[in-house]
Order: structure tokens, then C-alpha cells, then sequence
């Protein structure tokens, strides 16, 4: 016998050992096959130089001569006459002393290498002999369509003239603006395109730091911003969330800016009458919709827009192209509106209007007409506009022929000459006169007159700089004591402090988010098919210990270098599920601010607080993150059989999902929002694919010096430390040697499960901060 096996070639000995099926799988009822690699039987009639070769080997061992026997590891299957140990059958487990295979209970499922059976848990259906559990997801979710009906308005009446009224006094301003807004009157901002008439605006209401001038309020020169409260300022943009309806609109302006010493019964009777006041009244519960989404006319938004800020009972009311996109009928509505506000309420009314119909213009008391450079060229009375102008020369045609307007609009644009010129125009009214025509030659004078030098250029822009720095310290600073000083007393308007404005928010938002049921639904049903995606990309991976060493020695020398390590395809799930994550729960956190953010620079503009708005926002997408990270978990399960529990793998996806979902929010901020998409592919291949550790390893990262200088990205990477908590919860339940025997590949150890979920959450608290200084610090200059 040891002459004939000693005479043995590879070939030989490849042709003595057989694959056969084992017969004695107890209550095998459903016709699944497991096979083993048995030694040489007499059956089997190998005979050698006449000889009959057999030996035999005990259960629990393997034996691939007649002379040596191996004790077979957990997770192989080692029956009696076993020459190689086998992996322990899919939809079989094996005993630990991988003498006897059972088949996979009802239940449960089991994959190669199973010693103890995995739970199917719950909403999975898992027959006897079950390789992975077969989800079935069953969304018995109601639909809540809430048609709610158009209440009735108990009282009405006129607005009540406001308690405060101020007169604006200004002089030098820009390029020597004169004139006074007074209360009671509407005053229209005229001129060409470029003339500077919402920087007017700007510089008055402190929006744009002054250089010059002076601004008297009421006769006392102080600045016009210190009564932010009581200034009311209409967008030419329909700023306002499209989702909520004209009430709700209105009724969150209110409580939010109106007196805290007014109640809430006031403050929606309020709403109620400047509904009634606007005519909205019949569309007051209809959503304010968009292109996309039919809600209420463009004329209706408008006088929404208008509603927005007149519901707080400003004392001041500025206005930019109210009109604009308007067909000539509304645009006279709206403005006949205005006038009868400033009229009735007594408010001081400012309209910057481009080219108004004559109707329109004749709606407006005062006009201030700026020329193309921006100087001033009229101001006062409107019907006394033409006559002053006939003063100096101009030759006005038929209105039949041309609209008053129009031709003013071309005397401020230096479009007409005058017939005559007066050298020295009197002041008939309460005006200035301005310039009323200008030189070419004058034009380059002045702008040839003084060119700075490069050392001069630079200077101004470290000044510059340093004084962006003080300006975002000191904003900042005062950004940070108003939102902790929750009762701290205004002297022009107590209005809710921090902790009330940030419940009014979560009100906000909650009625934009979970109002529409359906859209809820839909964004769901994404983030079920990134994991059914995610899941079918992971189906194959999978954990196969390394075969013994006594096999390891026998094996062809090219076979050697995969014999010596297990085959892990474990760490590739990480990889993927961080990539799916990451680009759903990003995407859908853009929806949060990206989309609003105008909204947002109108609210701050008025006083609202940055952080309750932040701190509502985030809170209110717990529901949607919690949700969307359920449908992700469930969807997992369907092409992949995870060894962990299905609530382990939950709360992994979990803390992903939260910080992906912060990271949307920082997204947002940064770009417009026609990048969203491409911006979080960026994000999803970088975090996900490279900083997660599964397609450049972390032993590579640390073992390559070239890669030094970036380790600290991998550190700071939530997608890293979830991709290390799905690899432990993965294998833990696996019963391989190596797995409790050795130290874990990849850096990774299951000591620091625990830490995982500290780093995730710090890195998430990291990307909030970030997001919050970013929505403070962005767009200064459109938040004040």
C-alpha cells in the first residue's frame, strides 16, 4: 500500500477522491442536495497495479491519505469518509463538530458555512431550507387626502389705520438723491433700467451700507433699519412657499411678526380682514402652487406678496416692481390697492415701477424720477410732473400718441432733447430738479478722472477684506446672544422670542412636508429602490473561511495564494450601501433648504432668528429620515442574506442616513439648486466609494506614505466608520476560526463597534454645524 500511494501523481490521486451526495439529510422534504468529497470506497473499484485502493475516515475529521486525519473547523462539513473538508451547505447548517448537517428550519434562512440558522424576523417569508429571507413588503399606508372646506368669514371690515406713522427725510444720497417719503401717500421710483432704484432702496433701509448722506426718520437723522419691524418690504418675486395655502401663508407671517402682546384670536382676525381686504377671500384655502403645481393666479400671488407683509401692520411699506409680470388690468388693481393702504392706514408706501400704464401711473401721489447714471431728475407731485417738465422745454405728445410715463421715461434716459433750455431751472414744488440732461464728454470726465494704481487697487482690497471679517464677527456674535437670549425686551417691537419662533417654524414646515401625503409617499418609494439597487449590487458578496493548512499544503502552487487568506466579499458591502445612502439621503436632504432658500433670506430680512428656522427644519425631517432609512433597511434584505439582525443593520442605515442627509442640507446651501444632482453623484462617489475604506482599504491607506497627508479624510468620514459597523455586524454571527481566532483585516476590530456610532454622530454634528454657519454666512447681503 505506502509503495502504490507513494507512486501517486495529482491526476492519479484526483481520479480516487469523489464528489457524492449525502444520503442522510434528515427531513429533506424538499428535494435539496447536499455533496461532500469522499475518500476512495470500495464501491467506488479504484484498483492500482491490481491493488484496491480504500481508507476510511471518522465524522468530524478529514483524511486526503490513508495515513493522516485532520479535526475539520466550524462552518465545514466534514461527514464520515470526508477526503476535503466542504463548506457547509446553502439552506443547510452544519454542527460545530461538523459532523451532522440539518436542514434550514421554517423560519429561518442559511447560507454557506451556517452553524447557527439566521432569523428571518418579520416581513419575510422563509420555508424550510431557505438561502435568504424572501421580503415581501406590504405597504398598508392610508392615504390621507384631506379636502378641507373653505371656512366662513365671520366680520370683515376696512384695515384700521396703523398706531405709528413715519416720514422719511433723506439728502446726498448716491449721487445727491433728495426727498422725503411721507405717510399716507404712495410714492413710485421711476427710471431706467441700471438707474440704481433699488439700491435707493437699499441704501435707505440700510441694506446697503451708506457712504454718504443722511436719513432722517420723523425728523431725527438715525438709520431707517433700527425699525426692521415696522418696514415692510414686497420682493419683485413671488417669494413664499408654494405648498401652503393663502391662509396659512399669511397667518405664519402674522404670528411671527405681529406683537406678542397681541393674541392669537387678534392676530387671525387680522389675517381674515387684510384676506377680505386683498379679495382673496375665496381662495384663502387654496394652496399658493407654482409652474408645476396649479394653485392660484399670478395676480392673486402678487397680492399674496403684498398680503405677506402688510398682514404685520408695517408702518413703512417698500415695494420692487409690484407689477412686473402683470397684464395692464391686475397691475391696476394691485396699485389702486396700494393707494387706498396708504390712504387708509395711513402708511408711508415707496413702489419702484418700470413702465407703468397710464392708468397705473396716475395711481401713484409723488414720483421720483432717477436718470441713467443714477442722479436724481424729478421729484414730486405726479400730476404736477408734465408741467414742470414743459418748464424746461420738452415738448410733451397727444397721450393718445404716447403715455405721460413713456415720455418721462425717455427724458430720464436722455432720449429727448428740449426744444429750449433753461439755464437755470426754478424749483416750483417740493423737488429737486436734478440733472436733466447729460454730456457724453461730462460722462468721461468724470470717469477718467481719477484712475487708481495697482498699489492702491490692493489695498483696498486687504481694507476690504478686513472689513468683511469685522462685519461677519461682529454679525455673528450678535447672530449668537439673539438666539440665546430668549426674552429679550425690543423696544420698536416685542415680537415671538426664540423659543416661540421655533414652534411657529416646526408648524411651517410640518404643514409643507406631511401636508401632501402623496409626495411623502413618492420620495419614500425612492429610497426603497437606492436599497433594492444597493441590495442586488451586494447579492454575490459573501465570507468563505480559508481551507485548512493540510489542504493549503497539497494544492497547486498557483491555487496557494488564495488559499492562505478567506475569501471576503464582505467589505464591499460597506462600500455599495454607503454609495446608495449617500446619494439618496443627500438628494432628498437638498428638498429641505435648496429649494427655499429665498424664502429664507426674505424671513431673516424681517427678523426671523436663523437657528429655531435651522433647529425646525432639521427636526422635522426625522420622520422622513427615520422612514426613508426603514425602506433602505427593508429593501437590503431582498438579494442579500445579512448574518446580522435585521434592527442591527436598521440603525447602521440610521446614522448613515441622518448624516448623508445633514450633508444634503450643507449641499444646498453651497450650490444652485440645477446642481444638486450632479453635486451629490460627487458626493455619493467620493464619501461612499473612496473615503468609506472599501475601494482604497484603510491597510492601504496607512501602509502608503503617499497617502499620509490625506488620511485625515478617512477620519472624518461617517461613510468610513459605517462601512466598518456593517463589516462587524456581518461577521460576528459567522462561526469561522479566523473571524475569533485572528486580528480582522482592514484595520478594522470588533472592540470598536461602540465607537463607530460616536464618531458618526460627531461627524454629523460636524456637517450640521457647517450647514448652519453656511445658511448664516451665504448671501450676506440678501438677509439684511
Amino acid at each position: 500500500m505506502p509503495n502504490v500511494y507513494s507512486l501517486l501523481d495529482p491526476i492519479l490521486y484526483s481520479s480516487l477522491i469523489k464528489n457524492k451526495t449525502y444520503k442522510n439529510v434528515e427531513n429533506n422534504v424538499v428535494g435539496k442536495k447536499c455533496s461532500y468529497i469522499s475518500t476512495p470506497q470500495p464501491e467506488d473499484k479504484n484498483i492500482i497495479n491490481g491493488q484496491l485502493i480504500v481508507w476510511n475516515c471518522p465524522a468530524g475529521y478529514f483524511c486526503p491519505n490513508f495515513n493522516s486525519s485532520f479535526k475539520c473547523t466550524p462552518g465545514f462539513f466534514c461527514p464520515k469518509n470526508s477526503a476535503q473538508p466542504s463548506y457547509c451547505c446553502e439552506g443547510f447548517y452544519c454542527s460545530k463538530d461538523t459532523k451532522n448537517i440539518t436542514l434550514c428550519p421554517q423560519g429561518h434562512f442559511c447560507t454557506v458555512g451556517t452553524v447557527t440558522p439566521t432569523s428571518c424576523d418579520f416581513l419575510a417569508i422563509c420555508p424550510s431550507g431557505s438561502v435568504k429571507a424572501n421580503k415581501i413588503f406590504a405597504y398598508a399606508l392610508g392615504l390621507l387626502f384631506t379636502t378641507e372646506k373653505p371656512g366662513h368669514v365671520i366680520s370683515y371690515g376696512c384695515l384700521d389705520p396703523i398706531s405709528e406713522t413715519f416720514d422719511i427725510e433723506f439728502e446726498n444720497i448716491g449721487l445727491g438723491i433728495r426727498g422725503n417719503f411721507q405717510h399716507g401717500r404712495a410714492c413710485a421710483i421711476m427710471g431706467p433700467s441700471g438707474a440704481g432704484k433699488t439700491t435707493l432702496i437699499s441704501i435707505l433701509t440700510g441694506k446697503v451700507k451708506k457712504t454718504s448722506g443722511k436719513v432722517k426718520v420723523n425728523g431725527v437723522e438715525e438709520p431707517l433699519e433700527k425699525y426692521r419691524k415696522l418696514i415692510g418690504f414686497v420682493p419683485q418675486e413671488d417669494v413664499m412657499l408654494r405648498e401652503l395655502t393663502v391662509l396659512e401663508t399669511l397667518m405664519h407671517s402674522a404670528q411671527m411678526r405681529l406683537p406678542v402682546n397681541m393674541d392669537r384670536t387678534a392676530k387671525k382676525q387680522k389675517v381674515i380682514e387684510t384676506i377680505k381686504f386683498l379679495k382673496l377671500d375665496h381662495v384663502m384655502h387654496s394652496k399658493i402652487g407654482d409652474e408645476e403645481r396649479r394653485g392660484i393666479s399670478g395676480g392673486q400671488r402678487k397680492r399674496v406678496n403684498i398680503g405677506i407683509e402688510l398682514v404685520t401692520e408695517p408702518s413703512i411699506l417698500f415695494l420692487d416692481e409690484p407689477t412686473s409680470g402683470l397684464d395692464s388690468v391686475t397691475a391696476l388693481e394691485v396699485c389702486t390697492m396700494l393707494k387706498n393702504v396708504a390712504k387708509n392706514r395711513k402708511l408711508t408706501v415707496v413702489a419702484i415701477i418700470h413702465s407703468p400704464s397710464p392708468q397705473v401711473f396716475k395711481t401713484f401721489d409723488d414720483l421720483l424720477l432717477l436718470d441713467s447714471r443714477g442722479g436724481l431728475v424729478y421729484f414730486g407731485k405726479t400730476n404736477k410732473a408734465k408741467n414742470y417738465f414743459e418748464s424746461l422745454g420738452y415738448n410733451f405728445p397727444d397721450e393718445k400718441e404716447e403715455s405721460l410715463a413713456d415720455f418721462i421715461m425717455k427724458i430720464a434716459s436722455g432720449n429727448v432733447k428740449p426744444i429750449r433750455r433753461m439755464s437755470y431751472p426754478h424749483q416750483r414744488y417740493t423737488f429737486h430738479p436734478g440733472l436733466v440732461s447729460i454730456d457724453v464728454s461730462e460722462n468721461e470726465l468724470l470717469e477718467s478722472k481719477h484712475k487708481p494704481k495697482k498699489l492702491e487697487i490692493i489695498f483696498q482690497i486687504v481694507e476690504d477684506i478686513r472689513i468683511y471679517i469685522n462685519e461677519v464677527i461682529l454679525e455673528l456674535s450678535m447672530f449668537l446672544k439673539c438666539s440665546l437670549l430668549f426674552w429679550k425686551h425690543d423696544p420698536i417691537r416685542d415680537t415671538p422670542n426664540t423659543l416661540c419662533a421655533f414652534l411657529l417654524l416646526i408648524k411651517r414646515a410640518y404643514l409643507q412636508v406631511y401636508k401632501s401625503s402623496t409626495q411623502f409617499l413618492s420620495d419614500q418609494i425612492m429610497h426603497l429602490f437606492c436599497g433594492t439597487f444597493s441590495s442586488l449590487a451586494i447579492s454575490t458578496s459573501e465570507f468563505k473561511g480559508k481551507p485548512p493548512n493540510e489542504i493549503c499544503e497539497i494544492a497547486p502552487y498557483v491555487l496557494k495564494a488564495t488559499c492562505v487568506v478567506p475569501l471576503d466579499r464582505v467589505k464591499t458591502i460597506g462600500m455599495f450601501i454607503t454609495v446608495g445612502i449617500t446619494f439618496a439621503a443627500a438628494s432628498a436632504g437638498t428638498s429641505t433648504f435648496g429649494f427655499e432658500k429665498a424664502v429664507y433670506w426674505r424671513d431673516v430680512s424681517s427678523g426671523m432668528n436663523t437657528i429655531p428656522y435651522f433647529l425646525a427644519k432639521l427636526i422635522n425631517d426625522f420622520p422622513r429620515i427615520i422612514i426613508a432609512a426603514i425602506m433602505f433597511s427593508l429593501s437590503l434584505f431582498v438579494f442579500y442574506p445579512f448574518e446580522a439582525k435585521l434592527y442591527e443593520i436598521y440603525v447602521i442605515v440610521l446614522s448613515n442616513y441622518f448624516t448623508s442627509w445633514i450633508m444634503g442640507y450643507f449641499i444646498s446651501i453651497l450650490v444652485r439648486k440645477e446642481k444638486f444632482g450632479l453635486v451629490c453623484t460627487v458626493f455619493a462617489l467620493a464619501w461612499g466609494l473612496v473615503f468609506s475604506g472599501g475601494s482604497l482599504t484603510l491597510d492601504d491607506i496607512k501602509s502608503n506614505n503617499s497617502y499620509k497627508p490625506l488620511e485625515w479624510l478617512w477620519e472624518i468620514s461617517a461613510q468610513r466608520w459605517v462601512a466598518e459597523a456593517i463589516y462587524l455586524r456581518d461577521l460576528a454571527p459567522r462561526s469561522w476560526n479566523e473571524i475569533k481566532d485572528e486580528k480582522l483585516k482592514y484595520t478594522y476590530s470588533f472592540d470598536d463597534y461602540p465607537i463607530c456610532f460616536f464618531y458618526i454622530f460627531c461627524i454629523a454634528l460636524g456637517w450640521a454645524l457647517l450647514a448652519l454657519f453656511a445658511l448664516k454666512l451665504m448671501h450676506r447681503d440678501k438677509q439684511k
